[in-house]
Protein backbone atom coordinates (compact mmCIF):
# COMPACT_ATOMS: atom_id res chain seq x y z
CA UNK A 1 0.00 0.00 0.00
CA UNK A 2 0.81 3.50 -0.63
CA UNK A 3 1.45 6.14 1.82
CA UNK A 4 -0.93 9.06 1.83
CA UNK A 5 0.75 12.15 1.81
CA UNK A 6 0.28 14.39 5.02
CA UNK A 7 1.33 17.40 2.83
CA UNK A 8 -1.99 19.08 0.89
CA UNK A 9 -1.59 19.79 -2.90
CA UNK A 10 -1.78 23.53 -3.16
CA UNK A 11 -4.87 24.57 -4.60
CA UNK A 12 -4.60 26.55 -7.97
CA UNK A 13 -4.33 30.10 -7.47
CA UNK A 14 -5.58 31.36 -11.04
CA UNK A 15 -9.43 29.83 -10.64
CA UNK A 16 -10.20 33.66 -11.26
CA UNK A 17 -8.26 34.58 -13.60
CA UNK A 18 -11.85 35.51 -15.63
CA UNK A 19 -11.95 38.67 -13.56
CA UNK A 20 -9.22 40.32 -15.77
CA UNK A 21 -11.11 39.37 -19.09
CA UNK A 22 -14.32 40.96 -17.97
CA UNK A 23 -12.38 44.35 -16.71
CA UNK A 24 -10.75 44.73 -19.83
CA UNK A 25 -13.81 44.26 -21.27
CA UNK A 26 -15.58 47.26 -19.37
CA UNK A 27 -12.65 49.27 -19.99
CA UNK A 28 -13.28 48.28 -23.81
CA UNK A 29 -17.03 49.07 -23.73
CA UNK A 30 -16.35 52.21 -21.85
CA UNK A 31 -13.91 53.44 -24.20
CA UNK A 32 -16.43 52.62 -26.82
CA UNK A 33 -19.46 55.13 -25.42
CA UNK A 34 -16.94 57.36 -25.16
CA UNK A 35 -15.81 57.61 -29.01
CA UNK A 36 -19.63 57.60 -29.65
CA UNK A 37 -20.47 60.81 -27.30
CA UNK A 38 -17.77 62.76 -28.50
CA UNK A 39 -18.52 61.93 -32.01
CA UNK A 40 -22.08 63.14 -31.44
CA UNK A 41 -20.62 66.04 -29.58
CA UNK A 42 -22.40 69.42 -30.82
CA UNK A 43 -19.11 71.26 -30.68
CA UNK A 44 -16.91 70.46 -34.17
CA UNK A 45 -13.68 70.87 -31.99
CA UNK A 46 -14.37 67.94 -30.35
CA UNK A 47 -15.35 66.37 -32.92
CA UNK A 48 -12.98 66.58 -35.41
CA UNK A 49 -9.55 65.01 -33.47
CA UNK A 50 -12.07 62.45 -32.48
CA UNK A 51 -12.52 61.88 -36.32
CA UNK A 52 -8.92 61.33 -37.20
CA UNK A 53 -8.08 59.17 -34.34
CA UNK A 54 -10.26 56.90 -35.47
CA UNK A 55 -9.46 56.76 -39.59
CA UNK A 56 -5.66 56.24 -37.58
CA UNK A 57 -6.83 53.45 -35.84
CA UNK A 58 -9.11 51.89 -38.63
CA UNK A 59 -5.94 52.50 -40.69
CA UNK A 60 -3.75 50.71 -38.52
CA UNK A 61 -6.32 47.45 -38.22
CA UNK A 62 -6.07 47.70 -41.97
CA UNK A 63 -9.85 47.40 -42.49
CA UNK A 64 -10.14 51.70 -43.22
CA UNK A 65 -13.51 51.95 -45.05
CA UNK A 66 -13.95 53.95 -47.87
CA UNK A 67 -14.32 58.01 -46.80
CA UNK A 68 -17.74 59.05 -47.47
CA UNK A 69 -20.08 60.83 -45.69
CA UNK A 70 -18.63 62.18 -42.48
CA UNK A 71 -15.45 61.11 -43.14
CA UNK A 72 -13.99 62.83 -46.47
CA UNK A 73 -10.64 62.28 -47.94
CA UNK A 74 -7.03 63.42 -46.64
CA UNK A 75 -7.18 67.08 -46.55
CA UNK A 76 -10.82 67.36 -45.88
CA UNK A 77 -12.47 68.11 -43.53
CA UNK A 78 -14.01 65.63 -41.22
CA UNK A 79 -17.48 67.08 -41.39
CA UNK A 80 -20.89 66.47 -42.66
CA UNK A 81 -21.37 68.51 -45.63
CA UNK A 82 -24.37 70.53 -43.82
CA UNK A 83 -22.13 71.43 -40.73
CA UNK A 84 -18.89 72.65 -42.39
CA UNK A 85 -18.63 76.67 -41.34
CA UNK A 86 -20.39 78.84 -43.50
CA UNK A 87 -18.55 81.88 -44.35
CA UNK A 88 -20.32 85.26 -43.61
CA UNK A 89 -21.99 87.05 -46.79
CA UNK A 90 -22.59 90.29 -45.20
CA UNK A 91 -18.91 90.43 -45.08
CA UNK A 92 -18.41 89.28 -48.79
CA UNK A 93 -21.34 91.50 -49.68
CA UNK A 94 -19.83 94.71 -48.66
CA UNK A 95 -16.92 94.08 -49.93
CA UNK A 96 -18.65 93.86 -53.15
CA UNK A 97 -20.55 96.79 -52.58
CA UNK A 98 -17.47 98.82 -51.63
CA UNK A 99 -15.90 97.98 -54.98
CA UNK A 100 -18.85 98.79 -57.47
CA UNK A 101 -19.23 101.95 -55.56
CA UNK A 102 -15.34 102.86 -56.13
CA UNK A 103 -16.18 101.89 -59.93
CA UNK A 104 -19.01 104.26 -59.71
CA UNK A 105 -17.52 107.42 -57.81
CA UNK A 106 -13.70 107.05 -59.39
CA UNK A 107 -14.29 110.72 -60.16
CA UNK A 108 -15.15 111.88 -57.18
CA UNK A 109 -12.77 110.53 -55.23
CA UNK A 110 -9.90 110.97 -57.13
CA UNK A 111 -10.81 114.60 -56.51
CA UNK A 112 -11.07 114.04 -52.51
CA UNK A 113 -15.48 114.70 -52.50
CA UNK A 114 -15.68 111.49 -51.64
CA UNK A 115 -14.54 108.59 -50.02
CA UNK A 116 -15.25 105.31 -48.80
CA UNK A 117 -14.28 103.07 -45.48
CA UNK A 118 -14.94 99.31 -44.89
CA UNK A 119 -15.12 98.08 -41.33
CA UNK A 120 -16.51 95.18 -39.48
CA UNK A 121 -20.10 95.98 -39.54
CA UNK A 122 -20.44 98.50 -41.81
CA UNK A 123 -19.47 100.28 -45.18
CA UNK A 124 -19.54 104.26 -45.19
CA UNK A 125 -19.77 106.60 -48.33
CA UNK A 126 -18.21 109.91 -47.13
CA UNK A 127 -19.63 113.01 -49.06
CA UNK A 128 -18.27 116.33 -48.79
CA UNK A 129 -20.14 118.65 -47.55
CA UNK A 130 -19.50 121.04 -50.50
CA UNK A 131 -20.97 118.59 -53.13
CA UNK A 132 -24.20 118.55 -52.15
CA UNK A 133 -25.13 121.65 -49.96
CA UNK A 134 -23.82 125.19 -49.74
CA UNK A 135 -22.14 126.96 -46.95
CA UNK A 136 -24.68 127.22 -44.17
CA UNK A 137 -27.60 125.94 -45.97
CA UNK A 138 -29.36 122.40 -46.20
CA UNK A 139 -30.77 122.66 -49.49
CA UNK A 140 -29.43 119.88 -51.82
CA UNK A 141 -27.88 121.74 -55.19
CA UNK A 142 -28.81 120.74 -58.68
CA UNK A 143 -25.64 118.47 -59.15
CA UNK A 144 -26.99 116.03 -56.48
CA UNK A 145 -29.39 114.55 -57.97
CA UNK A 146 -26.35 113.36 -60.54
CA UNK A 147 -24.69 111.86 -57.43
CA UNK A 148 -27.66 110.17 -56.38
CA UNK A 149 -28.69 108.69 -59.30
CA UNK A 150 -25.17 107.34 -59.84
CA UNK A 151 -25.73 105.90 -56.54
CA UNK A 152 -29.19 103.98 -56.86
CA UNK A 153 -27.81 101.08 -58.37
CA UNK A 154 -25.62 100.29 -56.52
CA UNK A 155 -27.84 100.75 -52.64
CA UNK A 156 -31.05 99.51 -55.05
CA UNK A 157 -29.98 96.27 -55.35
CA UNK A 158 -29.62 94.83 -51.95
CA UNK A 159 -31.68 94.95 -48.74
CA UNK A 160 -28.54 96.73 -46.57
CA UNK A 161 -29.83 98.79 -43.40
CA UNK A 162 -28.55 102.63 -44.27
CA UNK A 163 -27.74 105.22 -41.91
CA UNK A 164 -27.43 108.82 -43.15
CA UNK A 165 -25.35 110.83 -40.90
CA UNK A 166 -25.05 114.69 -40.78
CA UNK A 167 -22.16 116.97 -40.08
CA UNK A 168 -21.14 120.38 -39.16
CA UNK A 169 -18.12 121.55 -38.36
CA UNK A 170 -17.23 123.86 -35.35
CA UNK A 171 -18.41 127.61 -36.62
CA UNK A 172 -21.73 128.09 -34.27
CA UNK A 173 -24.50 128.57 -37.08
CA UNK A 174 -27.95 130.77 -36.04
CA UNK A 175 -30.14 132.56 -38.51
CA UNK A 176 -33.66 132.42 -39.23
CA UNK A 177 -33.60 128.83 -41.04
CA UNK A 178 -31.16 127.02 -38.36
CA UNK A 179 -30.76 127.25 -34.27
CA UNK A 180 -27.76 125.43 -34.10
CA UNK A 181 -25.83 122.92 -35.71
CA UNK A 182 -27.82 120.15 -34.58
CA UNK A 183 -30.48 121.26 -36.42
CA UNK A 184 -27.99 122.27 -39.73
CA UNK A 185 -26.93 118.44 -39.60
CA UNK A 186 -29.88 116.91 -38.99
CA UNK A 187 -31.82 118.54 -41.94
CA UNK A 188 -28.51 117.65 -44.24
CA UNK A 189 -29.20 113.92 -43.47
CA UNK A 190 -33.05 114.44 -43.60
CA UNK A 191 -32.52 115.84 -47.31
CA UNK A 192 -30.78 113.05 -48.46
CA UNK A 193 -32.49 110.48 -46.68
CA UNK A 194 -35.52 111.87 -48.34
CA UNK A 195 -33.48 111.91 -51.64
CA UNK A 196 -33.15 108.43 -51.35
CA UNK A 197 -36.28 107.60 -50.35
CA UNK A 198 -37.97 109.46 -53.57
CA UNK A 199 -35.37 107.40 -55.46
CA UNK A 200 -36.59 104.39 -54.76
CA UNK A 201 -35.00 102.83 -51.56
CA UNK A 202 -37.47 101.34 -49.16
CA UNK A 203 -37.85 103.80 -46.02
CA UNK A 204 -37.90 100.91 -43.81
CA UNK A 205 -34.27 100.87 -44.37
CA UNK A 206 -32.99 104.59 -43.95
CA UNK A 207 -32.30 105.61 -40.32
CA UNK A 208 -31.40 109.32 -39.92
CA UNK A 209 -28.40 110.23 -37.43
CA UNK A 210 -27.41 114.20 -36.36
CA UNK A 211 -23.96 114.47 -34.81
CA UNK A 212 -23.70 118.44 -35.36
CA UNK A 213 -20.10 119.45 -35.06
CA UNK A 214 -19.38 116.71 -31.78
CA UNK A 215 -18.03 113.81 -34.17
CA UNK A 216 -14.74 115.38 -36.33
CA UNK A 217 -13.30 113.37 -38.95
CA UNK A 218 -11.23 110.83 -37.43
CA UNK A 219 -8.45 110.47 -40.57
CA UNK A 220 -5.55 112.47 -40.47
CA UNK A 221 -6.03 113.86 -43.68
CA UNK A 222 -8.89 115.49 -43.37
CA UNK A 223 -7.58 116.83 -39.95
CA UNK A 224 -5.05 118.78 -42.05
CA UNK A 225 -7.46 120.19 -44.60
CA UNK A 226 -9.10 122.19 -42.04
CA UNK A 227 -12.99 122.26 -41.39
CA UNK A 228 -14.10 121.89 -44.72
CA UNK A 229 -13.53 117.96 -44.61
CA UNK A 230 -16.11 117.76 -41.34
CA UNK A 231 -18.95 119.71 -43.13
CA UNK A 232 -19.74 116.24 -44.68
CA UNK A 233 -22.89 113.25 -44.93
CA UNK A 234 -22.13 110.34 -44.14
CA UNK A 235 -24.18 107.27 -45.90
CA UNK A 236 -23.33 103.99 -43.71
CA UNK A 237 -24.85 100.84 -45.15
CA UNK A 238 -25.13 98.67 -42.04
CA UNK A 239 -24.27 94.64 -42.21
CA UNK A 240 -27.65 93.77 -41.09
CA UNK A 241 -30.31 93.49 -43.81
CA UNK A 242 -33.76 94.24 -43.69
CA UNK A 243 -36.49 91.69 -44.60
CA UNK A 244 -39.27 92.68 -46.17
CA UNK A 245 -42.65 91.91 -44.19
CA UNK A 246 -44.43 88.45 -46.56
CA UNK A 247 -47.87 89.77 -48.08
CA UNK A 248 -50.62 87.95 -45.79
CA UNK A 249 -52.12 85.32 -47.45
CA UNK A 250 -55.14 86.10 -49.71
CA UNK A 251 -58.40 85.25 -47.99
CA UNK A 252 -61.63 84.89 -50.01
CA UNK A 253 -65.03 85.54 -48.80
CA UNK A 254 -66.66 82.40 -47.05
CA UNK A 255 -69.77 81.36 -48.93
CA UNK A 256 -72.03 81.87 -45.62
CA UNK A 257 -71.83 84.98 -45.35
CA UNK A 258 -73.89 87.81 -46.22
CA UNK A 259 -73.08 91.43 -47.57
CA UNK A 260 -75.06 94.14 -47.88
CA UNK A 261 -78.00 95.59 -45.68
CA UNK A 262 -79.41 93.39 -43.24
CA UNK A 263 -83.21 93.80 -41.12
CA UNK A 264 -83.34 91.61 -38.31
CA UNK A 265 -86.07 91.20 -35.99
CA UNK A 266 -84.63 92.03 -32.25
CA UNK A 267 -86.24 90.04 -29.66
CA UNK A 268 -88.17 92.56 -27.95
CA UNK A 269 -89.95 93.93 -30.44
CA UNK A 270 -88.03 96.05 -33.45
CA UNK A 271 -86.08 95.41 -36.26
CA UNK A 272 -82.19 95.98 -37.08
CA UNK A 273 -80.82 97.49 -40.03
CA UNK A 274 -77.00 97.12 -40.74
CA UNK A 275 -74.59 96.71 -43.53
CA UNK A 276 -72.10 94.47 -41.18
CA UNK A 277 -71.38 90.77 -42.52
CA UNK A 278 -73.07 88.77 -39.91
CA UNK A 279 -72.74 85.27 -40.40
CA UNK A 280 -76.67 83.35 -39.69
Amino acid sequence: MKRRSLVSKPRDQHTERWLVSYADYMTLAFALFVVLYAVHASRTGLRQPVMEGVQQALGQLGSRPEQTGAMEREGQPALPVSELPVASSSANSLHQLKLELGNTLAPLTERQLAGIEQGTHELVLTLDGSLLFAQGSALLRGNSDAVFSALMPVLGQDTHFIHVRGFTDSIAVSNELYDSNWQLSAERARAVLEQLQQKGIAPQRLRLEAYGQYRPAETAQRREAGRAPQRRVEIAIAAERWQPPSPPPARPPEPDQKEGIQVYELPGGGIRITNDRITP
